[in-house]
């Protein structure tokens, strides 16, 4: 049994967006959820009022300071279980990216099952408000899952079996 891990010859164009796009996005939500662990135990108000202020964003907005408040209102519990969806997430994104780059059925399937089910609620927010950035994820994620799954039709993607095929033979 070879150790090595079959690449791709060549790779599709669309397989390498769709897992560049994965990859980015699971590498930011590490950051993020490593940026709110940072928080946990933070005065989070006070640092929000001094980057509002670096920014130079008025403090007499209503606005503004129903967003403080919010802030203000966060308990470290919170932050922490934010803190482990980011990481949970970005864990998500990244194995999907990583495999779709190497052209593996499981990832294709797994990117199938988790981008469906978000559908249903970019459905919903886009009933309750109607946004380009909410049609345009709705849109996205629709063509990335029936991209996957004619790419899992057509067999043009790495499974197992051919990979248990290839080392046995």
């Amino acid at each position: 049994m070879s150790a090595d891990i079959p690449v791709p010859k060549h790779h599709h164009a669309g397989m390498v967006l769709i897992a560049g796009i994965k990859i980015l996005k699971g590498a930011l939500s590490l950051f993020v959820g490593f940026g709110l662990l940072k928080l946990v135990h933070a005065d989070i108000a006070t640092l929000f009022s001094q980057l509002l202020e670096a920014m130079n964003l008025g403090a007499d907005s209503r606005l503004i300071h129903a967003l403080v408040l919010k802030v203000d209102a966060l308990q470290p519990h919170s932050i922490m279980m934010m803190s482990v969806a980011s990481f949970l997430y970005g864990g998500l994104e990244l194995t999907e990216g990583l495999g779709l780059w190497f052209e593996r059925a499981w990832a294709a399937y797994l990117t199938v099952i988790a981008t469906s089910l978000f559908i249903p609620f970019e459905l919903y927010e886009i009933v309750q408000k109607v946004t380009f950035l909410r049609v345009g994820a709705l849109i996205g994620n629709v063509v990335i899952v029936l991209y996957l799954i004619s790419q899992l039709k057509h067999h043009t993607l790495i499974s197992s079996q051919r990979t248990a095929a290839k080392d046995s033979g």
